[in-house]
């Protein structure tokens, strides 16, 4: 026999969380559409009226997987967003070793099941599940180790920078702990023959991570994208130049943070500019003495934090959706 108990019941979501599922009227000025399958329609027509350069989308895609054994539905998937009737459901996550913590797969399942409940509600769209990796992550504390029962596995290694640019190298001890740790039957056998095909035979942490999450969902048509680009940034640069520039984002993230805090709790540190500039051995704040010119040739150099990269998502995807975790939502 089932039986159900409300989110608000397991006291182990936030008020805020509570009150975003039972669509609350206070969260009405921060929310376009709350997430009802019914709003979807709504949704699309909003993001129709976005313009989005569909062309170098898709041809980015191919190029960044090109070296995959893609799957025939993520092919697909690929073609499809070139046209302007599909729409994307996106989520994402550090590129954490051997996938991190688990929510990392539920995000991705989730992301997963949405676009099949789309495609049964709205079946003259078509919806893509999209894995944003976060290469671009400078935090390698936070994707260097995973728990498994009690045990730290970690990858040592002293690189700065970017994450997704990192070798590989002295990884494959933290493969040999892994597989001490998982010991021997069947399964764990297969996982380790995926890790090391994944993390022994790339180059970098952005393509083993690719590789690793195509392996596990390719078959129900993932399609993984990496910001790192330069023809994707330069979809971005208006929004680099008022933020760099002008400083044109922080008054109306401030007061929209202010105004959140009347409430909940504010989950992200307003900043004057809200961009990196990268190298590969570095990632830090963008502090002065950045030009119009340098913006408009090297858009490349410039990764933004956490408050805009959901505008940079927004940007170069026909995106109707976002799936993350209660603190993502928040900012």
């Amino acid at each position: 026999m089932n039986h159900s108990i409300s989110y608000n019941e397991t006291k182990y979501f936030s008020k805020f969380i509570i009150d975003y599922l039972d669509s609350d009227c206070k969260l009405n000025p921060f929310v376009s559409h709350f997430p009802k399958i019914e709003n979807f329609s709504k949704q699309i027509l909003d993001k129709n009226k976005h313009q989005v350069d569909r062309v170098i989308l898709s041809n980015v895609l191919k190029s960044q997987n090109k070296h995959l054994k893609l799957s025939d539905s993520s092919n697909k998937n690929i073609d499809l967003l070139a046209l302007d009737t599909t729409f994307t459901v996106t989520t994402g996550h550090q590129i954490c070793l051997f996938t991190g913590p688990l929510y990392f797969i539920y995000k991705i399942i989730s992301t997963i099941n949405l676009c099949e409940q789309l495609t049964l509600k709205y079946s003259e769209y078509n919806f893509v599940p999209i894995f944003w990796m976060a290469t671009e992550d400078h935090d390698l504390e936070e994707v260097s180790h995973i728990n498994f029962f009690g045990k730290n596995i970690r990858w040592d290694t002293n690189q700065e920078g970017p994450v997704g640019r990192m070798h590989l190298e002295g990884i494959k001890s933290a493969i040999l702990d892994l597989k001490l740790a998982i010991g021997s039957h069947k399964n764990s056998e297969k996982l380790i023959s995926l890790f090391e095909s994944a993390y022994l035979e790339h180059s970098n942490l952005s393509d083993a991570t690719r590789y690793l999450i195509n392996n596990l969902f390719g078959r129900y048509g993932i399609v993984i994208i990496d910001p790192d680009n330069k023809y994707l940034k330069k979809q971005f640069v208006s929004q680099m130049k008022t933020d760099i520039l002008r400083n044109g984002f922080v008054d109306p993230i401030k007061k929209c943070s202010k105004d959140f805090s009347n409430h909940y709790k504010v989950q992200a540190f307003v900043r004057d500019t809200n961009f990196f500039k990268l190298s590969d051995n570095e990632r830090v704040l963008v502090s002065g003495g950045i030009s119009e010119e340098m913006i408009d040739g090297h858009p490349e150099m410039f990764s933004p934090n956490v408050l805009l990269r959901p505008l940079y998502q927004e940007v170069i995807l026909p995106n109707i959706a976002y799936i993350g975790g209660s603190s993502e939502i928040a900012y």
